[in-house]
């Protein structure tokens, strides 16, 4: 393990906390990830021994802070490009169903082991003294990252909140570990009626987006029967499973993260009738992400993967019912063939990202003396087709065609 390259913003906001008494941990996933060899993605911090109104004083003389929750003191700390999470220690209690009935108070005296307790993996519940470099295992996470193993912190917590069943399975696929016995039992009991979609979703999209190997959160999801009731439509058979882990090679390839997500879910849903796979985009409530619109292009991708693509026609066609590339690498994907060839081709007719112009328009026709309404849109459609048959190549010869069929 390299030594970790703490940013100064950081150790700022632990040498103001040492200066009155608090210690400051780097804590969850920037622990685990460094401990693996990864880059820090997120900072987050957790302060003990300091009152949550003179953290948030503290934290306003070095940079601009948001306050994300009061009751439990979480701040969102600004410093020349980073932002940083920096809170107190907190206690949670379960008040109601699902995610939102757990309550969050903060208690910067409630102690490592407390402090450590909510949290769902014992992976995740490592802290380390951003001062001292000093790491903190009160669960025992750093055998089971050495075994690579997915353990609950805690039984009694980890059902309170049926959100960290969905978090394993996404888990599973990230770090690539194996679940525990005690969290296959936990999972199965998990009263996942109870969650809201959007945070499903949350967790599905990681899922997709950033496991490596999304089979074997495919597969914990199974075991533990999240996938039979999260998505009763959706059988999810255990060959989609290789599919998505081949997909992966081709997810760094699709630019924004909506279309890596939509090629991701278009692999998912492939060979489900549009009912079946509309009925489980609803039950996550996907339609834009990030602004794409993920839901309308995965459907159209997965409704292609098997539409012919063996001459040029068939490319232009294709073009017009779903995304040319897209759905390529899902069928590629799928199929565990090399289409590059057909890549190639698609790229070669400019068809790879939209479908063709039509070589003609309404205000062609209209020079040519014919009016706007059923007939014309008839004439266009029928130009169009022949168009992306090959049997009209050029502006030129779709008018003459049009004419002829004006003077008949």
């Amino acid at each position: 393990m390299t030594a970790l390259d703490i940013p100064p913003v950081v150790r700022a906001v632990a040498d103001a906390a040492a200066a009155v008494g608090g210690r400051t941990f780097l804590v969850g996933g920037s622990v685990r990830d460094h401990h693996m060899g990864k880059p820090i993605k997120d900072w987050d911090l957790e302060v003990h021994g300091v009152e949550a109104d003179d953290l948030e004083r503290l934290l306003r003389k070095i940079g601009r802070i948001d306050t994300v929750g009061k009751s439990f003191a979480v701040f969102k700390l600004h410093q020349r490009g980073l932002e940083l999470d920096v809170s107190i220690p907190r206690r949670d209690s379960k008040a109601g169903p699902g995610h939102k009935g757990i309550v969050a108070e903060g208690d910067p005296h409630l102690g490592v082991v407390e402090a450590t307790r909510r949290r769902d993996l014992t992976v995740n519940a490592l802290l380390m003294d951003v001062r001292t470099g000093e790491i903190l295992d009160p669960w025992h996470g750093l055998d089971d990252l050495r075994d690579h193993i997915l353990r609950p912190v805690d039984r009694e917590t980890f059902l309170e909140d049926p959100l960290r069943a969905v978090r394993a399975v996404q888990f599973a696929a990230r770090l690539e570990f194996a679940p525990s016995d005690s969290l296959l039992a936990q999972c199965r009991e998990a009263a996942l009626n109870e969650l809201p979609p959007e945070r499903v979703l949350a967790e599905w999209a990681k899922l997709l987006l950033r496991g490596g190997r999304p089979s074997l959160g495919m597969a914990l999801a199974r075991d533990t029967d999240i996938l039979a009731r999260l998505f009763p439509q959706h059988p999810c058979p255990v060959a989609q499973d290789a599919a998505l882990d081949r997909a992966v090679a081709f997810r760094a390839h699709m630019g924004p993260e909506g279309r890596a997500l939509a090629l991701m879910v278009a692999v998912w849903l492939a060979g489900l009738p549009l009912a079946a796979a509309t009925a489980t985009l609803d039950r996550l409530k996907l339609f834009r992400w990030v602004g794409f619109p993920a839901r309308e292009v995965a459907l159209a991708a997965a409704g292609q993967v098997d539409a012919p693509i063996a001459t040029d026609a068939d490319l232009r066609w294709l073009s017009t019912r779903a995304e040319v590339e897209l759905t390529l690498f899902a069928r590629s994907a799928l199929r565990d063939e090399d289409l590059t060839p057909v890549m190639a081709r698609a790229a070669a007719l400019g068809v790879m990202w939209e479908k063709p112009v039509p070589l003609v328009a309404g205000r062609d026709l209209e020079t040519l003396g014919m009016r706007p309404g059923r007939a014309m849109g008839q004439l266009l459609q029928e130009l169009y087709a022949l168009q992306l048959d090959g049997e009209l190549n050029s502006t030129e010869d779709a008018l003459n065609l049009a004419r002829i069929k004006l003077a008949v």
